[in-house]
């Protein structure tokens, strides 16, 4: 009874053999007994070569062995070990039994399911997805949809008894497979589905897209596994991603876009050699299936690909360029998602690196990429978990070294890799979205902390970094005025900074939220000035107030002749259109008395003060800058100028830097 009532809460055979192994040693005292019935084992100690072996033959067949160190087992106790195995086999019978009406019910239970899908005529490709799901999971191996029907573990499928295609299920060389009943039962669902669906192109259209008549994702993934299995090994896959492609369906219309996809099918098509698949995945993204070619081979086919594509096309009597990044990645025996895995990651490196970009995967990309996406996910939560903080960077008088105002840069402290580069996260917010949330919450906080400083400062200006995907943002300028409500603050003590590129792209919806904000009375500065498209044409259109000399121009011994006479032609810029100057990145005495001499009256850098916390800010605001003993000489003054009041520092593109 007591070996019984081992066995009797046991849901499975493997379950039941351990539980019977364990009993039985027990039962009889022995050292070790073990349970062997078909593919069901388990062992409970080791045995030892004077064991007691206890056959049983019910609906099934097995033995049971126990064996001790110690004294031979009796008469009683043999009987004990024989009466044990019948009883175990009669349990496995019973499990096993109580698995197969499991597992038919959940057969049935999928079948009618796909049945009701296909009788409320749900789109034929979810229909096809949901049986070869349904058969993977109940077979436990892949299962796919097939072309053909000569693969070793296929069931045919057909409509209106015309070959179809197949149903194939991916068995390892050499194992066995006795369930091809089923594996029909699934295919003739398939073949109801078409059926239903009246249309055999249906079936084409799986392997083959309309548009391009280029394979599609799955006959390439098909044509794939077929040649990872080939007796050459040398299998390359390169994945393509058209660049702008996005912007010909918004500007010329979808039937341009499709027009250029077939373009671009042509030319990919004559890039390759005869051998190469060339399919199309969806969009403006295609594969080349590359086989029997070097490593070297596949990466000179990319840059032949990108050379054709990146002529120009002639669609709807329009030129258009698009451009062309490749992932690249070469077999190494494992399947084929994986290796479409590898060149997608190797893609979006390229994606990243930009048009005209080839490269290559290699093991570290996966490990950095999942490092910023771990990154990017975490990022998305930061703000809740208060791990984000603003520092605070002076904007000083050059001839006095007074300050006249701060910039807010934010900073990020991960909690398990430590302080993170704004450089490295800001890129990820704005990709996200994330800068939005976290761009309105540095607006809130950096305006209390200004309006507190303002007791004992009361001319201190705020500058904040704005992204623009904040600026494009139709809420942005009621975030800012709700920031300058809620603290208090005028908003002549406000400054928003962006970046040159900011204003490109659609310049009336960039233009009204910019008059917006000028309502507000919110000075707006244009950062990094002189690094990116400087084109006079902004300062004549967008209400700007300051411009901020780059870093990159200011720093350096002035050796750099091109640099100071861009900075002189800022300056002069900034005089002619009634504009402070702000020079960014002063480092040492030299640099501000070469800019004081060149005019500019303002900047920041660390040779006046690093970013810091609030604490140290406040101190910092209660002291003329030691560094600039003396007053302010007049020759230093900007003739003409109209200052609209003292400028700040840098940002571009977010909250901080």
């Amino acid at each position: 009874m007591r070996f019984l009532g081992a066995l009797a809460d046991c849901a499975d055979p493997a379950a039941t053999a351990r539980a019977a192994a364990a009993a039985a040693r027990e039962l009889v005292g022995a050292d070790a007994a073990a349970v062997h019935a078909g593919d069901v084992r388990a062992a409970s100690g080791e045995l030892g070569a004077d064991a007691v072996v206890a056959e049983w033959a019910t609906s099934s067949t097995g033995r049971l062995a126990v064996s001790r160190a110690s004294g031979a087992f009796d008469e009683e106790d043999t009987a004990l070990v024989h009466a044990m195995a019948e009883a175990l086999g009669l349990a496995l019978d019973r499990v096993r039994a109580h698995d197969r009406a499991e597992r038919q019910q959940r057969v049935l239970a999928t079948l009618m399911e796909i049945q009701a899908a296909i009788a409320r005529g749900e789109p034929l490709t979810a229909v096809l997805h949901a049986i070869t799901e349904g058969a993977a999971a109940l077979l436990g191996r892949p299962v796919r949809l097939a072309d053909d029907a000569t693969a070793p573990h296929a069931a045919p499928v057909v409509v209106h008894e015309e070959p179809a295609g197949a149903l194939v299920v991916d068995v390892p060389d050499g194992e066995p497979f006795a369930e091809q009943d089923l594996l029909e039962a699934f295919a003739a669902h398939a073949s109801l589905a078409l059926t239903e669906a009246r249309t055999f192109e249906a079936m084409q259209d799986t392997f083959w897209d309309p548009l391009t008549g280029l394979p599609t994702r799955q006959l390439l993934v098909d044509r794939l596994r077929t040649a990872l299995r080939g007796p050459d090994p040398a299998v390359s896959v390169l994945l393509l991603h058209l660049a702008r492609f996005g912007a010909v369906n918004e500007v010329l219309g979808r039937a341009a876009g499709d027009e250029l996809l077939q373009q671009v099918t042509g030319r990919l098509l004559d890039a390759v050699t005869p051998e190469a698949t060339v399919a199309r995945l969806g969009g403006g993204d295609f594969a080349v299936l590359l086989t029997g070619a070097e490593p070297g081979e596949a990466e000179a086919t990319a840059r032949d690909v990108i050379a054709a594509v990146e002529q120009p096309f002639t669609v709807h009597g329009t030129l258009v360029h698009v451009g062309l990044s490749i992932g690249v990645a070469h077999g190494r025996g494992g399947g084929p998602e994986e290796l479409l895995s590898d060149a997608d990651v190797a893609g979006y490196r390229a994606r990243v690196s930009g048009s005209g970009t080839v490269v290559t995967y290699d093991d570290e990309m996966r490990a950095a990429l999942l490092d910023r996406l771990e990154m990017q996910a975490h990022l998305q939560t930061a703000l809740e978990r208060d791990e984000l903080a603003l520092h605070y960077q002076p904007i000083v008088e050059l001839d006095t070294g007074r300050s006249t105002g701060v910039e807010a840069l934010i900073r990020w402290t991960h909690p398990a890799r430590g302080p993170v580069p704004p450089s490295d996260f800001i890129p990820m917010a704005e990709h996200t979205g994330a800068i939005v949330p976290i761009g309105r919450w540095v607006l809130r906080t950096a305006c209390r902390e200004v309006a507190r400083w303002r007791r004992f400062a009361p001319d201190l200006t705020m500058n904040v970094n704005v992204s623009a995907l904040q600026l494009r943002d139709p809420s942005f300028p009621a975030d800012v005025r709700a920031a300058l409500d809620e603290s208090g603050l005028p908003g002549d003590a406000l400054i928003l900074e962006i970046t040159e590129s900011a204003l490109l792209g659609d310049d009336e919806r960039t233009l009204a939220g910019l008059q917006a904000l000028k309502e507000l009375g919110v000075a707006v500065a244009l950062d990094d000035f002189g690094t990116g498209y400087s084109a006079l044409g902004y300062l004549r259109r967008f209400p700007v107030d300051i411009l901020k000399i780059d870093r990159s121009f200011v720093s350096g011994d002035g050796s750099d002749g091109d640099g100071q006479q861009l900075v002189r032609t800022i300056i002069e810029l900034g005089r002619a259109y009634r504009l402070e100057v702000v020079a960014e990145g002063i480092e040492d005495e030299e640099q501000r008395q070469r800019l004081l001499a060149l005019g500019c009256r303002v900047g920041q850098g660390y040779h006046f003060a690093r970013p810091a916390a609030p604490e140290a800010i406040e101190e910092h605001l209660a002291t003329v800058h030691p560094l600039v003993p003396r007053p302010r000489p007049a020759a230093c003054q900007t003739p003409g100028a109209q200052v609209p009041r003292p400028s700040s520092a840098r940002p571009a593109r977010s909250p901080s830097s």
